[in-house]
């Protein structure tokens, strides 16, 4: 379980500062756009969607995108080839420039990710907080029936609740482009891997 844990910890360390090299700005863009379309057409709120948004980017992002420009101004040479006729040099020249771009959009997508999962909490956290609820009550169950934890079953509900949470962590720092209906239903997942895990605890 650790193992996995450290696994999946070095996966949201590292995929964040990947990502930016990975991903060009353009398709960054096509899934903040998607995201923020999908947003508006669920919660039906775009005033307020972009009142959270640029606050929240602007009280706490800001920094990252100033990160980015000062990159960008001191390794952008790509003025000095374009009109050179060196293609290859000016492609290398344009990756700083890219990089800030894309880090300034992945910013941007976690900015707009929390603010639409500021307004999901509630509905989320309503299924987590039942199936911690059905896995107290149904392990009281099994010690009333002498019934015995079934150690597989928890180890399997204890690390596709670990996935699912990193899942979750993941698509909020990156711009991943999964569908933004896909959330709810992790949150699912994740009440059903909780109250399995709690039920099937194993007794030492």
């Amino acid at each position: 379980m650790v193992k996995h844990f450290l696994i999946w910890l070095m996966i949201i360390i590292f995929t964040p500062l990947a990502l930016p090299a990975l991903l060009s700005p353009k398709t960054m863009s096509l899934t903040i756009r998607k995201d923020y379309n999908a947003a508006v057409s669920i919660l039906g709120e775009k005033d307020e969607i972009n009142k959270q948004l640029i606050t929240l980017y602007k009280n706490n992002l800001t920094v990252i995108a100033a990160f980015a420009n000062e990159f960008r101004d001191r390794h952008d040479d790509s003025n000095k080839f374009r009109n050179s006729g060196d293609h290859i040099g000016e492609a290398i020249a344009d990756i700083p420039g890219d990089w800030a771009e894309s880090v300034k959009f992945q910013a941007y997508s976690m900015a707009l990710r929390m603010v639409i999962l500021s307004k999901w909490a509630i509905w989320l956290l309503i299924p987590v907080a039942m199936g911690l609820i059905a896995g107290v009550f149904e392990r009281r169950l099994k010690s009333d029936t002498f019934s015995p934890p079934i150690p597989p079953i928890y180890n399997t509900s204890a690390h596709m609740l670990l996935a699912s949470t990193f899942m979750i962590i993941l698509w909020l720092i990156c711009p991943i482009p999964i569908p933004l209906s896909i959330i709810p239903t992790f949150a699912v997942l994740i009440s059903v891997f909780i109250s399995l895990a709690i039920t099937h605890y194993p007794n030492y």
